[in-house]
């Protein structure tokens, strides 16, 4: 399509190169140089909906603009009256002679103008029978849906390859903002789909993302499938798997991690180091451990394995910054489903790792992780920050790994429902939890009422700048001149590496981006050319928005709290006054049930509601309970976190 117009969104890359061949075709049609086929009436479309969406060269003033736009105000008619003469009987040949990218726009054409009388139902049925794309771009018509309903249902459910449109729609996590809707005929019933998903997964040649999709469906008014179905989705999905696997084209992965606690005195209290394999050994001084009281004996959880940054976010949950885009390609993820990339597995089988064996450590020198962390709950909190807290059950070193599971799981709603009483009422009063509604973890709220800051659901702005500024790959306004062979990660890893970054070495297409970044504040252009950190204060509030999806506010000095405040005043930002952010409580929820990702581990449904593994099964139970223990020490943890702002802020 070089030589014709080519509108996709405001944020192309391609706009620019359109939008000066678009000034040249609306002089040429001024003129009356009319197009006299279909792809130059189609065209007329594409220069119609760029000035729809304002879109604009920099060169042009307002003036010139608003001509420009003024002139496109006819095509409406002009086009409808082209399309009203086309012949029904050769609609399939005009239509099969349009290049792709206009294939797409002739159904949009048809649909905005209720044409439907150029469409024969059987001319219909043949063009999407041929082509299985066809019907996806007829489905984002919701006229011609509906006025072909009949037909539409009839190819979905016959085409296999059409379930693939349906997990799309319901299932498939959308990323790109310029997906549009799909519309499916209201004939097509519950039943229908998930007949069409059984006769994708008995087809020939079934993908295993598109099969481990449905084993992730969330059942809901739109789209159900019975526990029948999910089952022959999960063993149909490890079938593959294990074949894939097996396969001798098959690339593997591995990942191993050495963890170590050495009685040496010579040793730090941690060390990290990499042998000639690339294996990361982590070492840890058990002179260091013997020397630490109780309360640090917790606290190590965070000095030494890193569970929470220095603002007491948790470092666990799954972080954008962390997911390779190859990754993300590769592998589809459930709307529905929590987002467990090979980083997020990593680190979180470290964790356990790392809990695992400190526990054991601690029993070699007459200490109990499980007693000092009942020691930090009922006495530490109590004595530094005059937190009433009730005595709590722990497991005891010889009780098996499933009762240990039955006895701590009640343990953390225990300890949120107590938190929250306190929070609302300022004690703990026995017989007021015991009247007390269930609670669970993610409902726990702050002594704080800002506690968090996190970006607001639908601001554009708030995205575009952290994308502008953090955004990975061989990010847009990184890529500059003389600077590009360096690679740099991002536009803020730019900057903080370089300081001569001429704003005149830009391309004319990245300068818009720039520019509005310039426009919020965030970076500028001094008095020699020379693209700068504007508002280090906003850029460091921004950086764990960018990495956590949220901010601890009062754990910032005065100027970035100032920031957050007006941030929020701008509608970027959104309190939040629970205990735990938004991302902690996904990642707590995860683990425990599975009302919000139907991948979730479930372990409370589990041991809570009797639905557990074979008692035989002592591994799986013993890393339940490893999961367990390391969120009762995250969730006090943050506990005494908040307890300590608010003590200072509160």
């Amino acid at each position: 399509m070089q030589d014709r117009v080519c509108y996709f969104s405001r944020d192309d890359l391609s706009l620019g190169h359109y939008l000066e061949m678009a000034e040249k075709r609306i002089r040429e049609v001024s003129k009356g140089e009319m197009p006299t086929d279909l792809e130059g009436i189609v065209e007329l479309w594409h220069i119609k909906c760029m000035f729809e969406n304002d879109c604009r060269l920099l060169k042009w003033d307002d003036k010139e603009y608003q001509a420009l736009k003024n002139q496109t105000n006819g095509y409406n008619k002009i086009i409808a009256n082209f399309f009203n003469g086309l012949n029904p009987g050769t609609i399939k040949n005009d239509f099969e002679l349009l290049e792709w990218g206009y294939k797409k726009t002739f159904w949009e054409i048809i649909d905005a103008y209720k044409l439907f009388k150029l469409l024969e139902p059987e001319t219909l049925r043949e063009i999407l029978t041929e082509n299985i794309n066809y019907v996806r771009d007829v489905l984002e018509c919701q006229g011609i849906v509906e006025k072909f309903k009949g037909i539409i249902r009839d190819i979905l459910i016959n085409n296999v390859n059409c379930a693939h449109i349906l997990l799309d729609k319901y299932v498939a996590k959308q990323d790109s903002h310029g997906d549009k809707k799909i519309y499916l005929p209201s004939n097509l019933t519950l039943e229908d789909k998930e007949q069409m998903l059984i006769n994708y997964l008995k087809s020939d040649e079934p993908n295993i993302n598109y099969v481990r999709l449905i084993s992730q469906i969330k059942n809901g008014s739109q789209i159900k499938i019975s526990p029948k179905t999910r089952l022959l989705a999960e063993k149909l999905a490890q079938k593959l798997n294990d074949e894939l696997m097996s396969s001798p084209t098959a690339v593997k992965m591995n990942w191993s991690v050495g963890i170590q606690f050495v009685d040496d005195e010579k040793k730090e209290p941690i060390e990290l180091n990499v042998d000639e394999k690339g294996v990361l050994t982590y070492t840890y001084s058990i002179p260091f451990i013997k020397k630490c009281d109780s309360i640090m004996r917790v606290t190590n959880c965070i000095s030494l394995f890193d569970w929470l940054n220095n603002h007491r976010m948790l470092n666990l949950i799954n972080k954008r910054t962390e997911v390779d885009t190859m990754e993300t390609l590769l592998i589809d993820k459930g709307k529905d489903a929590y987002s467990t990339y090979m980083v997020f597995e990593q680190k979180n089988r470290l964790s356990l790792h790392q809990l695992y064996a400190y526990r054991n450590t601690l029993n070699t020198i007459n200490c109990s992780f499980e007693r000092d962390l009942k020691e930090f709950y009922e006495h530490y909190l109590r004595d530094a920050y005059g937190y009433p807290g009730l005595d709590i059950n722990l497991p005891k070193t010889e009780d098996s790994a499933l009762n240990k599971c039955l006895i701590i799981c009640p343990v953390i709603d225990a300890i949120v429902k107590q938190y929250n009483a306190f929070v609302e009422e300022g004690e703990i009063d026995k017989e007021l939890i015991r009247l007390s509604q269930p609670l669970k973890v993610e409902e726990g709220k702050s002594l704080l009422k800002n506690k968090y800051f996190e970006i607001a659901e639908g601001n554009n702005d708030i995205k575009s700048v952290l994308y502008g500024l953090f955004g990975s790959g061989n990010s847009l306004l990184a890529h500059v001149e003389p600077f590009k062979k360096k690679n740099y990660h991002s536009l803020i890893d730019l900057l903080t590496n370089e300081e001569k970054v001429l704003y005149s070495n830009y391309h004319a297409f990245q300068k818009p981006h720039l520019d509005f970044l310039i426009e919020q504040g965030v970076i500028g252009v001094n008095a020699d050319g020379y693209v700068y950190v504007a508002n280090p204060s906003m850029v460091r509030v921004l950086k764990s928005l960018w990495e956590y999806d949220a901010c601890s506010y009062w754990h910032y000095g005065e100027n970035e709290r100032k920031t957050i405040d007006d941030m929020c005043v701008k509608g970027w930002l959104v309190k939040d006054d629970h205990l735990l952010s938004k991302p902690e409580r996904d990642y707590f929820s995860y683990y425990l049930d599975n009302m919000k990702f139907t991948n979730g581990k479930a372990y409370r449904n589990h041991y809570a509601h009797g639905d557990s593994l074979s008692a035989d099964d002592v591994n799986a139970h013993s890393v339940a309970y490893i999961t367990f223990l390391e969120l009762l020490t995250i969730l006090i943890l943050k506990i005494e976190d908040d307890l300590q702002l608010a003590s200072r802020y509160h």
